[in-house]
């Protein structure tokens, strides 16, 4: 089975990976571990840094984001070492090409997390485990993680 476990940032990628490791349905599954750095976007205050910085920054992430792929990779080589584990790094935006991917490989299951934000955050900043699932070509396991975010205005009690 072709499982793709797309991964976001470390803090919420160990939450995930926790999960995965705990199923040993996968033990022989072929995993790919996606990552997707998004461009930094024409107008944002990065874009007026100069050159040489954004590139220190796109390469730093790049290295970052493989630090975090090859971790996670081999923590579950650890786990599960019958499973055929694959890491991938792709730059644009999350939601698309995890699709992309999804499609071009082909995934039979697509294991994502979700941040646990509110419906209105999520209409606000956008959800990409939502768009995921709604345009996924294959089955997709959603992994709430904890949400360390505020709330966006006070809750009476």
């Amino acid at each position: 089975m072709n499982i793709l476990l797309a991964v976001d940032d470390s803090r919420y990628a160990e939450e995930i990976l926790q999960f995965v490791q705990k199923q040993d349905w996968f033990d022989t599954a072929h995993l790919t571990i996606l990552h997707v750095i998004e461009p930094m976007m024409v107008g944002s205050y990065l874009s007026f840094l100069p050159s040489p910085v954004i590139e220190e920054i796109k390469e730093r992430a790049q290295q970052t984001s493989t630090e975090l792929l090859n971790n996670i990779a081999a923590k579950l080589g650890q786990s599960h070492p019958e499973a055929d584990v694959k890491i991938e790094l792709i730059e644009g935006f999350a939601r698309e090409e995890i699709i992309n991917f999804a499609k071009k490989w082909p995934a039979e299951l697509l294991i994502l997390g979700s941040h646990g934000r509110t419906a209105v955050a999520s209409l606000l900043l956008g959800s990409v485990s939502q768009a995921v699932v709604t345009t996924a070509p294959c089955p997709v396991l959603v992994v709430r993680c904890k949400s360390d975010e505020l709330p966006m205005w006070p809750r009476s009690h």
